[in-house]
């Protein structure tokens, strides 16, 4: 069987690319566009079509992990790059998508699976990637049946090369000075471990599992809560996080967002770290 990661770079990608390259039944193949984080990837530009089409017909992949996250540019990557993997997609070939809890912009959350997904305000600074997400998501449940749309939040921890997320990055730059960092205790949200995300995705890869799946632990926590804990973590001064005024907050962002996760428990063993 071959598994095909785009995005195999990034900072979720390289993780779930490490973990299935372990299976040695698979073939596995993995993309990048900036940067070759690992010597064996292949360099695409999955916004251009006649690129994509080459690799693709030339691979023909059974399983394909799309982990491509581009921010700013995710819009983009919906519109042309997923769109050009799913013109290619035969019926029997699996697409994984790793998605977004942003899905959610109304913010009265926790969130079950079902419920409905709604799109930012287009003049919210995050409206790019959160839209597209959605976009995404209702793009690749009008054309396919053999998909499967892994919602997660906050992604955190360090990544098979040893990266970390950038709240992680944020903590670090400011604690290790003796400097306060504030976070918003008003934003509730389903944080998940890089590596439990990477070991989902193994599992799924053997299952005929289809649909949509919320990834991470029971718990639910805000940024402010979360950040403490994370000081504790790495051996840091927890007194150092104070609490973010949101009144003085230029994104105002979802307030609660929360994953229910009681799913995900039932299909994998992998346990999720909170």
């Amino acid at each position: 069987m071959k598994v095909c990661v785009f995005g195999a770079s990034g900072y979720v990608g390289a993780s779930i690319y490490e973990k299935i390259k372990q299976r040695q039944e698979l073939e596995v193949i993995g993309t990048y566009l900036e940067e070759a984080v690992f010597s064996n990837l292949v360099r695409l530009d999955v916004n251009e079509a006649e690129e994509f089409s080459q690799f693709f017909k030339k691979e023909r992949p059974d399983i394909v992990v799309w982990s491509v996250m581009s921010g700013p540019e995710e819009g983009k990557v919906s519109d042309q790059g997923l769109i050009h993997l799913i013109t290619h997609l035969e019926p029997s070939t699996k697409l994984i998508y790793i998605s977004s809890d942003f899905v959610f912009a109304r913010g009265k959350g926790p969130y079950f699976e079902e419920d409905t997904p709604s799109l930012l305000p287009e003049d919210h600074p995050l409206s790019n990637y959160a839209n597209a997400k959605v976009k995404a998501e209702k793009f690749i449940q009008n054309e396919l049946t053999n998909y499967l749309i892994l919602r997660c939040g906050p992604i955190y921890g360090k990544n098979v090369l040893g990266k970390k997320d950038t709240h992680t990055m944020q903590l670090d730059t400011y604690v290790q000075r003796g400097e306060s960092v504030a976070f918003r205790d008003d934003l509730i949200r389903t944080f998940v471990h890089v590596e439990d995300i990477a070991n989902v995705v193994d599992e799924l890869l053997g299952t005929k599992r289809t649909g949509i799946l919320h990834v991470g632990p029971e718990k639910e926590e805000s940024f402010f809560d979360f950040m403490q804990k994370r000081a504790r973590h790495y051996g840091l001064d927890p007194n150092l996080i104070t609490r973010a005024d949101p009144k003085v907050q230029q994104v105002n962002s979802p307030k609660n967002i929360a994953l229910v996760t009681d799913r995900i428990s039932q299909v994998v063993r992998t346990p999720m770290r909170s």
